[in-house]
């Protein structure tokens, strides 16, 4: 009688025991699936606060083990649309270096978890982040950096124009002609976005007729050529590429482009004498250059406005004299 008493004691014991266990698990359980709730609402308005409640709600269930898998794995997969959000807001506050470590968490969970939307999303944005940055540290003179940042970019995604535009950039900083026009070529290939290739192209007029202008008042005609072409191929009615570009084809002695090139800078500029003397005189230089001494002095008259009154007046007067 005694030891069946002993018997049922212990029976009871271990019923009692067994319930307190799973009474505390379905406890613990309760607790996780409190944090992943709590975590669900913030996950847009507080998403830093989020990754906070997710993660304390997968630890808790690692201690719980099995019965929590479930929870657990609910909460592991937020992880990527949550710490998208965080990024997304540190991006906006210009906070770049919290929001590449973060865009990376978005990425690494979202491939943990085939999160495809968040993928779809993170991988632009990430590379968007590393051209910002890249063209932070350029400002700040540091090109070095520059090109490591936006590597990083290239290595995610050769397709993007903005990436081209910011690499433009770093290839003018350095005086790389070659590396400009390979940049701004690549840039507009790819754009989708027609400002994106306006930008490139005024960005190659800019820095060619710069190069180009420089030159020619250099003396240096042949390479004043070389990059007044290059701008022109960027905008055919650039005034200012025009008129440099004739001086350029009159320094090398190339009459007939000088005339046409300046011929069409009259036809777009603006119907005022002042304004297309500057042309008249690059075009009288090359009829004076290919001995035609009428048309020489009608276009030099023409120039004889403005600015270009003294210069236009001593070749009409001095070099040709004309009417004589």
């Amino acid at each position: 009688m005694m030891k069946g008493m002993k018997l049922i004691r212990v029976a009871l014991l271990g019923f009692f025991c067994f319930g307190s266990i799973q009474m505390i698990q379905a406890q613990d359980v309760n607790e996780a699936k409190t944090d992943y709730n709590a975590a669900l609402q913030i996950m847009k308005t507080d998403p830093a606060a989020a990754v906070k409640s997710l993660q304390s709600c997968i630890d808790l269930c690692t201690k719980i083990g099995a019965p929590a898998d479930s929870v657990k794995n609910a909460a592991r997969s937020k992880f990527a649309e949550t710490y998208y959000n965080l990024a997304t807001n540190q991006a906006r506050d210009k906070n770049l270096d919290g929001a590449i470590i973060n865009f990376k968490e978005a990425l690494k969970y979202g491939q943990e978890t085939n999160n495809a939307e968040v993928l779809k999303r993170t991988t632009p944005a990430l590379v968007r982040i590393y051209a910002m940055q890249a063209n932070t540290y350029l400002a700040q003179k540091e090109p070095v950096k520059a090109q490591e940042t936006l590597n990083l970019a290239l290595q995610m995604d050769t397709l993007n124009a903005t990436v081209w535009l910011v690499q433009m950039r770093i290839f003018q900083d350095a005086d790389s002609a070659a590396g400009v026009e390979a940049a701004i070529q690549k840039c507009i290939a790819i754009s989708k976005n027609p400002n994106e290739t306006r930008q490139a192209q005024q960005s190659g007029v800019k820095y060619f007729l710069s190069k180009g202008s420089k030159a020619v008042n250099a003396s240096k005609f042949d390479e004043g050529v070389t990059n007044l072409e290059k701008a022109l191929a960027y905008d055919e009615t650039n005034k200012d590429v025009l008129v440099y570009l004739a001086k350029a084809y009159n320094g090398v002695s190339q009459w007939d482009k000088a005339i046409e090139t300046a011929n069409k800078g009259i036809a777009i500029e603006e119907d005022v004498p002042e304004k297309e003397a500057k042309f008249w005189f690059e075009i009288g230089f090359a009829y004076k250059g290919k001995g035609d001494k009428t048309n020489a002095c009608e276009s030099f008259k023409k120039a004889m406005v403005g600015q270009y009154v003294e210069n236009a007046k001593y070749e009409i007067e001095v070099d040709l004299k004309c009417g004589k």
